[in-house]
């Protein structure tokens, strides 16, 4: 035991106002979704945020009569059997969303490609703009997206903790599913050699489209977690109506619903005991679990006793991670009705002061009068920063920051059909620290854990930690960044806080 049986006293000063079933430390995805689910089985469940708003990286902001998002821009997850869908259907969620004709449309080299959703058009468009050896590539790739998907909604105890989990993993999976494994150990650039469409020009296609959404390149990604991230445009993509903050509003309200109770503007300074969680102004709650939904590299911060010197052993591991340039832009509707757009710089291009060579687009939709008022369109557009570290402290801040902007505009001017720099209304740039005074990570690390090589897919972080009521989710933990991904570990932690699938 990490902690002794006898609740320890509070810190000089705190009065510990309630007991709770669950403190759930942290509002984003991930936490509000083990939030609900734990409240929804009849735990009494209290969420503190440090944030005025939730949502973590998966939020909204107002500034000017817009809505800006804070980070994650696309939705995907709502089909059949993935983790959204079986969330919903479990809580009864009820989400504006629309579907989208087109889920993105990448811009290379002149070449404008779309991500056609049906797989067997993209693979022809594929075909068309890379060559006919895709066939053989896509096919793969998306038979072991499929794949992917099926099996992480029905392994709710994974990665493995003890001998009782190792023992139900024959019972979840097929024997069939055993040879799709060895993928976990093979790069993504070696499959591509295999079926030969390892040239320049689909190369940097396949590194921008990857560190979007696995936070890593074609050399390092094993293609287990590279075939869902590539092919998640052949899934059903959503935009939500308002904003993404709408999903973590939407899973609020069920908390509420099933009596539980989110509070804002209440950071945690510590937990200690077992457990007595502090909060600012004098204020502890005693808990009997407590579900951390914060990245591990936060949680030496704030955990007292022998869990902290663990949880520094987890985060001293993870030393990988981005960080992200975002802007949020007002502007005159000049634009078209596609959402989501990459552009990829020419290869001997990159965004100063970042060194990254994507710039990723997302539209607010035309009509969406929450987010925009009549005639204009909201724009969030982001990019990877490397060291992100480098951006604090740094007495050229301000300049830096306006060159990577400059840069920015430029691209859009460039690349994106319709934008105009003389229709903006309003603009405003983030950076790394930005994003650690908003979201209070680490650095203002984003996007999770690059997934690599380096990082075999049992070696991830699960939600179990040393003691047995101490649970974890988020984008730092199995299986990694995104909605989907992040509500996963989500349903994961609630199904080890409760000791049963939490969405039957």
């Amino acid at each position: 035991m990490f902690f002794s049986s006898k609740p320890n006293v509070s810190s000089p000063g705190y009065v510990v106002m309630k007991t709770v079933d669950v403190a759930v430390v942290g509002s984003g995805v991930g936490a509000l979704t083990a939030a609900a689910l734990a409240a929804k089985a009849g735990m009494s469940v209290l969420v503190l945020e440090a944030n005025y708003l939730p949502g973590g990286c998966c939020s909204s902001y107002w500034r000017k009569g817009y809505v800006f998002e804070t980070g994650a821009t696309t939705l995907v997850g709502f089909d059949p059997g993935q983790p959204l869908a079986l969330v919903r259907d479990a809580l009864g969620l009820d989400l504006p969303l629309v579907k989208l004709d087109l889920p993105m449309t990448v811009y290379l080299d002149g070449l404008k490609i779309p991500r056609i959703q049906n797989p067997d058009e993209w693979t022809e468009t594929a075909v068309r703009v890379f060559g006919p050896q895709q066939r053989g590539f896509w096919k793969t790739a998306l038979k072991l997206s499929d794949f992917v998907w099926r099996v992480s909604g029905k392994n709710l105890r994974f990665p493995p903790a003890n001998f009782a989990d190792f023992v139900r993993l024959p019972f979840n999976n097929r024997p069939s599913d055993l040879p799709y494994l060895r993928y976990a150990f093979v790069s993504t650039r070696k499959v591509m050699q295999k079926f030969g469409v390892d040239d320049e020009k689909f190369l940097r296609f396949v590194n921008e489209q990857l560190l979007i959404s696995a936070q890593s390149v074609a050399d390092d990604t094993p293609f287990l977690f590279a075939a869902p991230a590539l092919c998640y445009t052949n899934y059903s993509n959503y935009y939500l109506k308002g904003g993404m903050i709408g999903l973590a509003a939407a899973l609020i309200a069920k908390i509420g619903e099933f009596g539980g109770e989110v509070r804002l503007r209440a950071p945690v300074k510590k937990i200690s005991g077992e457990f007595v969680v502090e909060i600012e102004k004098s204020e502890a709650v005693r808990a009997k679990n407590v579900v951390s939904g914060i990245p591990l590299w936060n949680l030496p911060g704030v955990v007292d006793g022998p869990l902290k010197a663990y949880f520094q052993r987890q985060a001293d591991k993870l030393r990988q991670y981005w960080g992200a340039l975002s802007w949020g832009i007002a502007v005159k509707d000049t634009l078209g009705d596609d959402l989501h757009h990459q552009i990829i710089l020419p290869k001997d291009r990159s965004l100063p002061h970042a060194r990254s060579r994507s710039l990723f687009v997302s539209l607010s939709m035309r009509g969406d009068k929450f987010r925009a008022p009549e005639g204009t369109r909201v724009l969030a557009v982001s990019t990877h920063a490397e060291n992100p570290v480098s951006w604090f402290n740094d007495p050229d801040y301000e300049r830096k920051k306006a060159e990577a902007t400059e840069a920015m505009y430029r691209v859009l001017e460039e690349s994106l059909p319709g934008f105009e720099r003389s229709s903006v209304w309003y603009e405003l740039s983030s950076t790394p620290k930005t994003w650690a005074d908003w979201t209070f990570r680490h650095e203002g690390s984003v996007g999770g854990l690059p997934q690599t090589l380096k990082r075999p897919i049992f070696s991830w972080h699960g939600a179990v930690t040393p003691h047995p009521r101490f649970f974890l989710c988020g984008d730092t933990v199995y299986p990694g960044q995104g909605a989907p991904g992040v509500t996963l570990s989500g349903i994961i932690a609630a199904c080890r806080l409760l000791k049963r699938n939490p969405l039957l």
